[in-house]
């Protein structure tokens, strides 16, 4: 976590000190992409634990806001990831089940060349679970047992290309994902909630779309 944070502080860094250097002719439009990709790899962990789990999800994006002159782009974006795989992989009848819907701040760093345009990507904010089949709600002797996954902190970080004349992107890079677990235990005449710590991941991704 604090490797990644790490790394966002530096790609910020670099967009403002780019966006600085090209004060002196400000261009200002609207820019628009979505993108579909995939992510895999990496480890779940619970707290201090790793858990052997497959955090294999395809997802879909999309980033709308303005360039700041050629070379800088501020924007917000939305997405939703899709985790389907094994909770735990030793238990691969387990799965995760679960939808989240991350909401995010986009910064980049561009550098036009001819006919493409390399640059690098930062991403954060924090997700939503609309949905998940961890959700448990059960009751056992009269006391009813609710576990609900919920969303947390959301970052992702990465660099691509884009190619002619802008329209097509290209981009890799690594996402980390939260997801908290809230509880709450009722017998009827009280009810008491907490939240825990969660689960926690940073997978490996790349994403192809269209930008306008």
């Amino acid at each position: 976590k604090t490797t990644m944070k790490k790394i966002l502080l530096t790609f910020v860094a670099a967009i403002c000190a780019g966006s600085i250097s090209f004060a002196a002719s400000p261009v200002i439009k609207y820019a628009g992409e979505v993108n579909v990709g995939y992510a895999a790899g990496g480890k779940m962990r619970y707290e201090n634990t790793a858990t052997k789990s497959s955090l294999h999800r395809p997802f879909v994006e999309t980033i709308h806001g303005v360039t700041i002159t050629k070379y800088a782009f501020v924007g917000a974006g939305v997405g939703l990831q899709g985790y389907f795989g094994a909770v735990d992989t030793d238990i691969p009848e387990e799965k995760w089940d679960t939808l989240t819907l991350p909401l995010f701040v986009n910064l980049k760093g561009m550098y036009p060349l001819k006919g493409v345009t390399p640059y690098i990507s930062a991403s954060f904010g924090g997700s939503v679970i609309p949905y998940s089949g961890q959700n448990v709600n059960a009751t056992s002797e009269g006391i009813g047992i609710k576990a609900k996954l919920i969303g947390g902190f959301y970052c992702d970080c990465g660099a691509g290309v884009k190619l002619l004349k802008d329209k097509i992107n290209i981009g890799i890079g690594m996402q980390h994902q939260q997801m908290g677990v809230k509880l709450v235990v009722s017998d009827g005449s009280y009810s008491e909630s907490e939240s825990e710590g969660g689960y926690h991941g940073t997978s490996f991704y790349v994403k192809v779309g269209f930008c306008w």
